[in-house]
């Protein structure tokens, strides 16, 4: 019960844990301005919308920025056609960048609060377990890992299939109350930033945390490996399953219960069924007892035992003497 105990809340704790490390892999993902200009460049969104791609850089710069509390306004100078204009010019977009903001320092408070609540977790575990936290903490990590491989595969394979589907099933879920996330499409944001580009930074986002997470669980396996190596050794009946049997045991084994046994105990009364049990572990202990205890037991058994039921031996007589006659000491002369 214990192990089972600890072995959830470790398994919670590194869930959390995972949450937590998959939020800071978006995070640095989502600042890497480098890699957005590069997605600019593949998409050739400079020549569409008329812009430098110096332009576009110093876009995006901004708005990560913002996000993580860098800057207080998404303003930003542009040149479209030869003429300086604000990137960002419809209340729309600035309301929308707002409330992304917001969502997005609250995740990133809830984030630290959940590494603590984590560390909490797992320490519970590892106290009520401590002497085998390694084989717990390993265990809680495979589920916890699966837990959150399902998540991430039905949310890869819903993106993989349709991800405009999946892009506004997730700003609903985010933006439950709000409906300034859809943009119109004269909007520069939009234009900017195009379903493609987030489609590519969904699956970077999710390569990344697959890399970071699935080399943990090989080295968890391994270190039961090396456990269940370790006992092997110390122990070679380990397993419960290896342990030499007695003949008794390999009988049943073959033979299977006995079945008349089990319609007697079945149809026997409480009390019946008690004191058969008792006889039956009596005898189990009488064979498994060490010799000189089963010896004991039988001389307390003929002390106890009522004088008449005890036989004394009497000796054959001697060349023709009578049986009970004591040899006095011309027997003894003539027998030297």
């Amino acid at each position: 019960m214990r192990k089972t105990l600890a072995t959830t809340f470790l398994a919670l704790g590194l869930f959390l844990f995972l949450l937590c490390a998959a939020f800071t892999v978006v995070q640095l993902t989502a600042s890497e301005t480098a890699w957005f200009e590069e997605e600019f460049t593949k998409l050739s969104l400079a020549d569409t919308m008329g812009m430098t791609l110096g332009d576009l850089g110093a876009s995006i710069r901004t708005l990560v920025d913002y996000l993580n509390g860098k800057e207080d306004t998404i303003d930003v100078l542009v040149t479209v056609g030869g003429q300086q204009v604000r990137m960002f010019n419809l209340d729309i977009e600035i309301i929308h960048m707002k409330e992304v903001r917001d969502l997005w320092q609250w995740f990133i408070g809830a984030r630290n609060v959940g590494l603590l609540l984590a560390l909490v977790l797992c320490l519970a575990g590892v106290v009520l377990e401590g002497k085998d936290a390694l084989r717990n903490a390993c265990m809680g990590y495979f589920w916890a890992l699966g837990l959150f491989l399902v998540l991430v595969a039905f949310a890869g394979t819903w993106a993989a299939i349709n991800f405009d589907s999946f892009w506004t099933a997730f700003h609903r879920l985010i933006f439950p109350s709000s409906e300034n996330w859809l943009l119109p499409s004269s909007s520069r944001m939009i234009q900017m930033l195009p379903s493609e580009l987030f489609h590519d930074l969904v699956m970077r986002m999710g390569g990344r945390m697959l890399i970071l997470f699935l080399p943990v669980a090989v080295l968890c396996a391994v270190l039961l490996m090396l456990r269940q190596r370790k006992l092997r050794v110390v122990d070679p009946w380990v397993n419960q399953e290896d342990w030499p049997k007695t003949p008794q045991e390999e009988l049943a084994a073959i033979q299977g219960p006995d079945l008349l046994t089990v319609h007697k105990k079945v149809n026997m009364t409480v009390s019946e069924r008690r004191k058969l049990n008792a006889a039956e572990e009596k005898a189990k202990q009488a064979i498994d007892a060490p010799d000189e205890a089963v010896e004991a037991e039988f001389r307390d058994a003929a002390l106890d035992a009522p004088l008449e039921s005890r036989k004394k031996i009497e000796f054959a007589p001697v060349d023709g003497e009578t049986a009970g006659k004591e040899p006095d000491d011309d027997d003894y002369d003539e027998l030297l």
